[in-house]
């Protein structure tokens, strides 16, 4: 079996399903980690407040893209899976026809509904690894832009291929919040079409978690002040996800009438 996990950035399958991708190379299942945002930015750059603070905070120069997908390279031969890397840029970096910036100033931006005339809606099309039996994708707890981009991605390649076992997982460190899923669940009716399911992360899994993700040097400082706090709010996070034991989440999905009966 292949197990195809969708991330939209460079970041976000290990954060938020790092343990379950270490468990299965464990047990010598192939993984592979679709990287979709991970194109290079345009030149010139759009020239917007959001830019100008990430590109402050991360200090990795004009193009932080290759930085950040060696860092993501790292990550993942921690968990001993694959990667793929697809050239659509960051929504930060995506333009409209005049070259103005489609998300320029921040959450209000990245956090509301796509725009319209945003370019990634057209370009996610196939998906690029073949003989996919197992694919998971962001529930888009959060609502990122991005995170929703590659949802409806997901939902669209099942309707092609329904053999396909879709999973979303609980996108972390959105999912912090415990308030931020039911919104998210609340707002996009799946209506009977999900369960919840959580696997059970060993101590060695996590492990393998926490060295991946401080490979991702340069955006560590989005959300954790330094390593030894992101260890201990990623435990206190997992362990409260398996009401006790460290465990990830995720929600099956299966549409009614489905004749695989997944």
């Amino acid at each position: 079996m292949t197990h195809v996990f969708l991330s939209p950035h460079l970041d976000d399958a290990v954060f938020s399903c790092g343990g379950t991708i270490h468990r299965l190379t464990y047990q010598q299942e192939r993984v592979t980690v679709v990287n979709v945002m991970a194109g290079d930015p345009p030149t010139p750059l759009p020239d917007t407040p959001l830019v100008r603070e990430l590109h402050a905070r991360w200090a990795v120069g004009e193009n932080p893209m290759p930085r950040r997908r060696s860092e993501d390279r790292d990550a993942l031969n921690c968990l001993n899976a694959e990667a793929i890397y697809l050239n659509i840029p960051d929504c930060v970096y995506r333009t409209a026809p005049d070259g103005s910036g489609l998300y320029p100033d921040g959450d209000e931006d990245i956090f509301g509904p796509i725009h319209p005339q945003d370019p990634a809606q057209q370009r996610l099309t196939d998906l690029p690894v073949p003989g996919t039996k197992r694919l998971y994708a962001p529930l888009a707890i959060g609502n990122h832009v991005d995170h929703c981009l590659v949802r409806d991605w997901a939902l669209r390649l099942i309707e092609q291929r329904p053999d396909i076992t879709l999973l979303f997982y609980a996108d972390y460190p959105y999912d912090e919040n415990p308030t931020n899923a039911r919104q998210t669940l609340d707002a996009f009716d799946f209506g009977d079409a999900l369960q919840m399911v959580t696997y059970t992360i060993s101590i060695d899994d996590y492990e393998a978690k926490a060295r991946a993700f401080q490979r991702y040097e340069s955006q560590l400082s989005t959300f954790w002040p330094d390593a030894n706090t992101m260890k201990e709010r990623l435990y206190q996070y997992m362990t409260r996800t398996g009401e006790g034991i460290l465990a990830e989440r995720y929600w099956q999905y299966s549409p009614a009438g489905d004749p695989y009966g997944k």
